[in-house]
């Protein structure tokens, strides 16, 4: 979208790593998103909530939704297993991240309903040419 502004959002030590110019259009903002989130239309989060168990993820997605106005825009682009017969590739993924970071893959299912109790209303899944999915939510 022409004009659009973005925030790279992330924790203070890799904010203060980044060798990135100045743009106007971008912005770099350091926090935890288990307690605070910049205000914006949009939130993309691509390799996030698979790195955290559901207990975490929901307090991700609560403060995402604190700071989200209703109508704001949620993507998650991640390798969203399908709610009937996951491949056994996406059941491996989904042990590697249990054993690596407590995390897990999960289902459209499982993320509608994460969604849901944090404010948000699942809006769809959208199918792309690899193995991510991106599932799309609202701000209610």
């Amino acid at each position: 979208m022409p004009g659009a502004e973005g925030v790279l959002f992330d924790r203070p030590s890799v904010v203060e790593a980044l060798a990135f110019p100045d743009h106007p259009r971008l912005a770099l903002h350091a926090g935890d998103f288990f307690d605070t989130m910049p205000a914006a239309d949009a939130y993309v989060l691509m390799h996030v909530l698979h790195n955290w168990d559901d207990e975490r993820t929901a307090r991700i997605l609560a403060t995402i939704r604190k700071s989200a106005a209703p109508g704001a825009t949620l993507l998650v682009i991640e390798n969203v297993l399908p709610d009937e017969r996951p491949t056994p590739a996406a059941l491996t993924m989904d042990v590697i991240m249990l054993a690596l970071t407590r995390g897990r893959e999960r289902t459209e299912g499982e993320l509608s309903a994460l969604f849901d109790a944090a404010g948000f209303r699942f809006t769809g899944m959208t199918e792309t040419s690899g193995t991510m999915r991106i599932a799309g939510a609202r701000a209610v």
